[in-house]
This record gives C-alpha cells, sequence and structure tokens, in this order.
C-alpha cells in the first residue's frame, strides 16, 4: 500500500504543532511557578524591562498590594507571573467575568465612589464629619441620629453601631502592627476597590478583554482617583486593608488579615519596592 504524498508533508507539521504546544504548556506553567515562589517569598518583583518611574508606573502602584500576593512585577501592565488560563479562571470562579463586557462593567463599578460595604461607607463618611478625634459614643450616636434621619432601618442603624465597634478594632491593631501611625485612624475602604481596579485591568489586558490602550486607561483612572483621595502610600494601604479584612476576616486577626500585614510590612521595607521609590502625587 502506498502511503499518500501529502502524509509526508503534513507529519512533520503535526510534530512541529505537538512540541510547540508542550513548550507553551511548559513556559506557562514555568510562569505560574515564578508567580507562586514570588508570592511565598513576599518579596517585590520588578519588571527590568518596563519603566519604573513616570505616571503609569506610579498609577500600578496603587495596585501593589495583589501585584505581591500574585507574584507579579508590579510595574507590569501585563501579567508576566500567570498563564493566560490560570487568569482566565481566577476571572470567570472569583468575579463570574466571562467577556469583555463583564470585565468593563466590574471595572466600572470598582471605580465609583461606593465600595461593596455601603455600611462601612456611611459610618466612616459620618465620623469623617465630625471635628476631632470623636469617642466611640459620640460617633455611634452620630451615625445613629443621621441615619434615621434618613429613614434607615432600625437593623441597619444595629448593624451600623456594630461595624463601628469593628472598625475601633482593627484600627487599634493596625496602630500596634504599623499599618496606623499612633492615633490614625481609616478615612476610607475605596482603596480597596482601587487597587483591585489596577489589577482587574491587567488581568483583562492579559486574556485580551482589553486592548493595552483601554488596560492604561483604567489604570491611570484609579491612580488619579486614589491620589485625589488619600495623602500617601500608608493611609492608602490602611484603607486597603480596612476594605480586605472587614468583608473576610470576620474579626479573627488570622489568615485573612496576613494578606494585608504582610504586604503592608514588604512594601515599607523592601528596596524593590515602588512605596520607597516614588513620591505620592500631590493632591491637584
Amino acid at each position: 500500500m502506498q502511503i499518500p504524498t501529502f502524509v509526508y508533508v503534513l507529519a512533520p507539521l503535526v510534530v512541529v504543532a505537538f512540541i510547540v504546544q508542550i513548550v507553551l504548556r511548559t513556559r506557562s506553567a514555568a510562569r505560574s511557578a515564578r508567580g507562586m515562589v514570588r508570592s511565598f517569598r513576599n518579596v517585590v518583583a520588578v519588571d527590568q524591562k518596563q519603566p519604573a518611574t513616570g505616571e503609569l508606573p506610579t498609577a500600578l502602584a496603587v495596585g501593589a498590594h495583589m501585584s505581591l500576593n500574585h507574584g507579579v512585577s508590579w510595574n507590569a501592565l501585563k501579567d508576566d507571573a500567570n498563564s493566560a488560563q490560570k487568569t482566565y479562571t481566577l476571572l470567570k470562579s472569583q468575579w463570574g467575568v466571562t467577556t469583555a463586557g463583564e470585565l468593563r462593567d466590574c471595572l466600572d463599578g470598582l471605580l465609583d465612589d461606593e465600595t461593596g460595604d455601603p455600611v462601612a461607607d456611611f459610618v466612616l463618611d459620618v465620623r469623617a464629619g465630625l471635628r476631632g478625634a470623636p469617642s466611640a459614643d459620640a460617633w455611634k450616636q452620630a451615625v445613629t441620629d443621621q441615619a434615621r434621619a434618613q429613614g434607615v432601618p432600625e437593623t441597619t442603624v444595629d448593624e451600623m453601631t456594630a461595624t463601628i465597634e469593628r472598625v475601633l478594632a482593627y484600627e487599634q491593631r493596625f496602630r500596634a502592627d504599623g499599618l496606623l501611625p499612633a492615633g490614625g485612624v481609616v478615612s476610607s475602604l475605596l482603596a480597596y476597590d482601587w487597587g483591585r481596579a489596577v489589577n482587574m485591568a491587567r488581568w483583562g489586558y492579559k486574556v485580551r478583554y482589553l486592548k493595552e490602550q483601554q488596560a492604561t486607561e483604567y489604570v491611570l483612572r484609579a491612580g488619579k482617583q486614589a491620589f485625589g483621595r488619600y495623602t500617601s502610600w500608608g493611609d492608602f494601604s490602611a484603607g486597603y486593608a480596612l476594605g480586605r479584612v472587614l468583608r473576610f476576616d470576620n474579626d479573627e486577626f488570622d489568615v485573612w488579615y496576613a494578606t494585608v500585614l504582610e504586604p503592608h510590612q514588604t512594601l515599607f521595607t523592601d528596596p524593590a519596592s515602588p512605596w520607597l521609590r516614588l513620591a505620592w502625587p500631590a493632591r491637584r
């Protein structure tokens, strides 16, 4: 039986395609392993091929908590530590994002002026409007008065006063651990959304839901909002930390707490950290 001529042409192509597929999978696995090692070592990774100063890098530094936890170079617009497939899976499983439109909707939601915790937003806004450093009782009374004046249900008012207790407990621990200076308080939880938005843009670019220019615009937008609301990297970090622990830590000061404390400490001690290299932009 004579073997058709096309088989001689096709067979090498199949072998080459198979080898290429293996190489790509190996590179993807190596990239993910590198990111995992970075995150376990808790060191700040820097992409030496990308700029580390300027408007875009400074905005990317707003996402430094997450880039550190995921082992990604802080100044990389596109995730350089995890494969596209891993990023697809993360977006789908943790965010419910499976299309470019859903990703843009998610980004727009993260970059608005409200967080996913309206009760905490309310109590922090009330405290910000009070003079000086109000006592816990004065803060609770002000929250209760303003909430009732707006027709807020009593069950929600109770949740608000309980949230005040939680915030005070976390702030006390933050001050003990250096997340806040002596006498410092958290002004807003928006840092948590804006820091995640930087990384959402990075992921969107990685999986081609966003083009480079779109990802850049989202990152710059997150940076602009953060620089206009907070006063320093430390101020921003405390807001990010409180937003995360109020949602996940359940007042246990355990694993979830470590995911904000350890990056904060690293970002203020590692010489490669953008928070030590880049000045916090002045409000405009």
